[in-house]
């Protein structure tokens, strides 16, 4: 079928894995036109198998034509949450590699790793912007991406397991909890209106109905967990149980359709083609090829091939007049980013406050939040010491007017909650 010329622009396929366990589940989703069909393969210890032994069963998976997306699972996930000013984001992401110890407790030479910014709270709000930092420890992810590329199916794209449930939950409105039951843990992952808002790893039963009790959603959906069973406590919730292929589905929807997440933590060489625009730029195409092949075979003579050269000069000209006005218009605004540019020289910006705190706090401090309000700051943590925070930060060449806006408290681990605030010298 793939050898058929625009065949892939009418019928689509896409291919999602999961991993559970030491199970891999291969899910393979057929569009033609507006349906869809899937069909699904457990493959049996997959993690464990010499890829010899699984020669047989990828045998016809190998050489699949369409996107293969990886879903990995979050229990081996790092995500860090945070917010983040709105109007920082772009140099966020680009610093984010050279500043990713002081997030997480690995560099990028170590992980994989990228950003997903909640383009909901990006669409409400313009101050702070919920930041998903997301990195996966490359001792695990590259042995299973070695073990897919030798059986000829090598992942485009490696997602994590939150984000490839959202396409599940795509036509549930309000608070969607979802419930993973992992091998010694809970993976718990809250979604608002198709959005991803939250994800964590609860370490007991008690802490997780604990955490739904306390912000109780509209529907909850298990996986891996007999629901009925397990949590009486939640009967009066509406819920679900997920089947062992709603992930493996959910990214495979990904090679099909747009979804609010461009998370990628494998950089692909190939980019996948919307089919869509493909089909309507050979339709484009095509009437632009007959609309000058009909006018041309009309025009056998040189007083018509003239006619058209002169209004080529004519449409030329207006392109040139059009060019000085917008020259004029460049003018201005350069005159106007000067000015800003003027005004912004003599303020530290925001993301250089961040990277002088991630360059001078000690690796035994942690911050937790981060307010900004003109130029200073307030930051909220825990430490060995707090007060050996104070004369760290006063020797801060940006930093002046430090102290404490609230009395030390102790920790259950014997380490100093702290509330700072610092003022921004001006440049």
């Amino acid at each position: 079928m793939s050898k058929i010329p625009f065949a892939n622009m009418f019928i689509q396929r896409a291919m999602g894995l999961s991993l559970e366990g030491d199970d891999l589940i291969v899910t393979i989703i057929h569009k033609r036109f507006i349906r869809y069909s899937h069909e699904t393969v457990y493959i049996k210890d997959f993690v464990s198998k010499d890829p010899l032994q699984l020669e047989l069963v990828f045998s016809s998976l190998k050489k699949f034509q369409g996107e293969i997306i990886l879903s990995w699972p979050r229990e081996y996930a790092i995500v860090r949450e945070i917010q983040y000013p709105h109007s920082n984001l772009k140099e966020f992401k680009e610093a984010l590699g050279y500043q990713l110890d002081s997030f997480i407790p690995f560099s990028n030479e170590d992980v994989y790793f990228d950003v997903h910014f909640d383009s909901h709270s990006l669409s409400q709000s313009r101050q702070d912007t919920k930041v998903f930092i997301v990195a996966v420890k490359k001792v695990e992810l590259d042995p299973i991406l070695s073990k897919l590329r030798t059986l000829e199916v090598t992942p485009a794209r490696v997602i994590i397991s939150p984000f490839a449930f959202l396409p599940v939950f795509r036509e549930c409105e309000g608070l969607i909890a979802l419930v993973h039951k992992n091998t010694e843990n809970y993976s718990l992952n809250l979604y608002a209106n198709n959005h991803l808002v939250s994800s964590s790893i609860i370490q007991t039963e008690a802490e997780l109905i604990n955490r739904i009790k306390v912000n109780p959603p509209d529907e909850i959906g298990f996986v891996n967990i007999d629901n009925g069973r397990s949590f009486p406590e939640m009967s009066h919730i509406s819920s679900r149980t997920l089947d062992d292929n709603s992930e493996s589905h959910g990214a495979a929807l990904y090679g099909l359709s747009d979804y609010s997440c461009d998370l990628s933590l494998i950089k692909s060489q190939k980019r996948r083609l919307n089919p869509q625009i493909t089909l309507m730029c050979f339709l484009v195409g095509a009437l632009i090829f007959f609309a000058f092949l009909i006018p041309y075979i009309q025009k056998v003579n040189n007083t018509a091939a003239l006619k058209t050269v002169n209004t080529q000069i004519q449409s030329i000209k207006k392109d040139v007049f059009a060019m000085e006005k917008l020259r004029e218009r460049i003018g201005i605004l350069d005159e106007a980013v000067n000015k800003i540019n003027e005004i912004k020289i003599k303020h530290t910006p925001r993301i250089d406050a961040i990277l002088e705190l991630a360059k001078v706090l000690p690796y035994d401090a942690w911050i937790k939040a981060i307010t900004f309000e003109k130029n200073s700051f307030e930051i909220e943590g825990d430490a060995v010491s707090s007060t050996n925070l104070i004369p760290i930060l006063e020797n801060s060449p940006i930093f002046s007017g430090v102290g404490l806006t609230s009395p030390v408290t102790k920790t259950q681990n014997g380490r100093e909650k702290f509330r700072i605030r610092v003022n921004i010298k001006n440049s």
